[in-house]
C-alpha cells in the first residue's frame, strides 16, 4: 500500500540519523521525557486509585452510605431504591454519640446500632476477636474498634460504661446522663480512623438505651459503589414519606475530597513532565527546518500544498511522540502490575511494611495516552508552521 506522500516524507525525516546528531540526541531526549512522564504518570495514578479504592473499602465499609428517615408505616421509597442494581441492603439502623468509660479512660465514640442478622459484608469480615452472634445472645454487648481497645485498655469479657447526655435526669448529686454497663464481647479491625471511634451494638439493646424520643428507627441503605450516594440521596429527598435523607459525605466528605484533590495535582505535577518533554520535540522540529530549508524549497517549488507541507512536520514530530507514549504506557502498566515485586527487588520497605494497593483503570490509562499526544501535537503546530512560511526564492536565490 502506498503511503500519502506527507507520511512518507515525514518518516523519513524522522527515521534519518543522517543529519545533525545534536538533533537526533534532542528528538531521543525528548522521546525518552514523554516515555518517562507517561510511565511515572500510569504508575502514580494506578497506586492513588488503589489508596482510595481501599479507603473506600475500609471507612465507607462501615460508615452507612445512605441514612435515610421516614414518616410512612409501609415506607414506600424502600420499593423505588431496590430497583436500583446498586443498592445492596437496607437494614434498620441507630446510631448516637455517647461517652464510653473503662477503669482507666473516657472518650467519645460514636455508637451504632445494628440488627446481628443483617450486618455490612466488610464489617463481618472486619472482626478480629469475639462473634458477631454475641450481640444477639446476650444482652448489653458491644464490639469495639482495636484502636479504642487499645485507647481504653480493655479485652473481650471486660465491661465498659456507656454514657448518653440525651435523657438524662436530675438526682441529689446533680445532672446524672444515661448510662448502662457493657460488656465487651469482640474487636473490629478495620485498618483505618473508623477503629478509633467505632462502636457496634444491637439495636434493640442501644433502642433501651436510648430515650423514648430518641428511639426512631432509621434505615442504613449499603451501595456497591458508595460514592453513587449522593444521586440516590436527592432522588430520595424528592419523595414525600421521606423525611430526612444524609449521605456520607456529612461525616467523611472532606476526607474523599481532599483525596481527590490530591490526585488532581498529582496528576496535574507529572502531566508537566510530558508537558516539557513535548516540547522538546519543538526546539528539534525547528531545528529540522532550518536544515531542511532547501529541500522544503524544492518541494513547494515542486508544488506541494502548505497543508501538505504542514502535515509532513506535525507527521515527523507525532511520530516521536506517539511512540514515546506508546512505550511510557506499556512500561507503566506493567511496572505498575509487578510494583510491590520491583520495591521487594531493590530491597525498599514502604513504612509499614505494608503492600501498595494498586487499581489500573482502563479509561484513565486511556486519557493518560490521548493527552500525551495531544501536548505532542501542540508541541508540533508552530515548527510545521514555520516550514509553511519558508520563501523558495529566497533559500534557492543563493543554490
Amino acid at each position: 500500500m502506498q503511503l500519502p506522500v506527507s507520511l512518507f516524507i515525514g518518516l523519513r525525516y524522522s527515521q534519518s540519523r543522517k543529519g545533525n546528531a545534536f538533533i537526533s540526541f534532542i528528538t531521543l531526549f525528548s522521546m525518552a521525557g514523554i516515555l518517562l512522564g507517561v510511565m511515572a504518570l500510569t504508575i502514580v495514578s494506578s497506586v492513588m486509585n488503589g489508596f482510595e479504592a481501599d479507603l473506600k473499602k475500609r471507612i465507607l465499609g462501615v460508615v452507612p452510605h445512605l441514612v435515610v428517615q421516614s414518616s410512612a408505616a409501609d415506607q414506600p421509597w424502600q420499593a423505588k431504591l431496590r430497583q436500583h442494581s446498586v443498592v445492596q441492603d437496607i437494614t434498620p439502623f441507630l446510631q448516637t454519640e455517647a461517652l464510653v468509660q473503662s477503669s482507666r479512660q473516657l472518650t467519645a465514640v460514636m455508637l451504632q446500632g445494628l440488627d446481628p442478622a443483617a450486618l455490612p459484608e466488610f464489617l463481618q469480615q472486619s472482626l478480629i476477636l469475639g462473634r458477631w452472634q454475641s450481640l444477639s445472645e446476650q444482652r448489653f454487648t458491644v464490639m469495639l474498634g482495636r484502636g479504642l481497645a487499645e485507647e481504653l485498655e480493655v479485652h473481650v469479657g471486660q465491661q465498659v460504661r456507656i454514657l448518653l447526655a440525651q435523657g438524662g435526669s436530675y438526682s441529689p448529686l446533680g445532672w446524672m446522663p444515661r448510662q448502662r454497663l457493657f460488656t465487651v464481647a469482640g474487636i473490629i479491625d478495620t485498618g483505618s480512623e473508623i477503629d478509633q471511634v467505632i462502636m457496634v451494638t444491637a439495636q434493640q439493646d442501644l433502642a433501651r438505651l436510648l430515650p423514648a424520643k430518641e428511639r426512631t428507627v432509621a434505615w442504613r441503605v449499603s451501595l456497591a459503589e458508595p460514592f453513587q450516594a449522593p444521586i440516590l440521596a436527592a432522588e430520595l429527598a424528592a419523595d414525600p414519606s421521606v423525611t430526612q435523607v444524609q449521605d456520607w459525605r456529612q461525616s467523611h466528605g472532606k476526607l474523599f475530597a481532599a483525596v481527590a484533590m490530591e490526585k488532581a495535582m498529582m496528576w496535574l505535577m507529572l502531566l508537566l513532565i510530558v508537558a516539557v518533554a513535548a516540547f522538546n520535540i519543538v526546539s528539534a522540529l525547528v531545528m529540522m527546518v532550518t536544515e531542511k530549508q532547501a529541500e522544503v524549497a524544492i518541494l513547494k517549488t515542486q508544488g506541494m500544498t502548505d497543508g501538505a507541507l504542514f502535515r509532513v512536520f506535525a507527521f515527523q514530530g507525532l511520530v516521536n511522540g506517539v511512540f514515546g507514549a506508546i512505550l511510557g504506557v506499556a512500561v507503566g502498566v506493567v511496572a505498575s502490575w509487578q510494583l510491590n515485586n520491583i520495591i521487594a527487588l531493590f530491597g525498599l520497605q514502604v513504612a509499614g511494611g505494608i503492600q501498595l494497593p494498586v487499581v489500573m483503570d482502563v479509561s484513565q490509562i486511556i486519557s493518560i495516552f490521548v493527552s500525551a499526544i495531544s501536548l505532542t501535537l501542540l508541541a508540533v503546530l508552530y515548527p510545521a508552521w514555520r516550514a509553511v512560511k519558508i520563501n523558495p526564492a529566497e533559500v534557492l536565490r543563493d543554490e
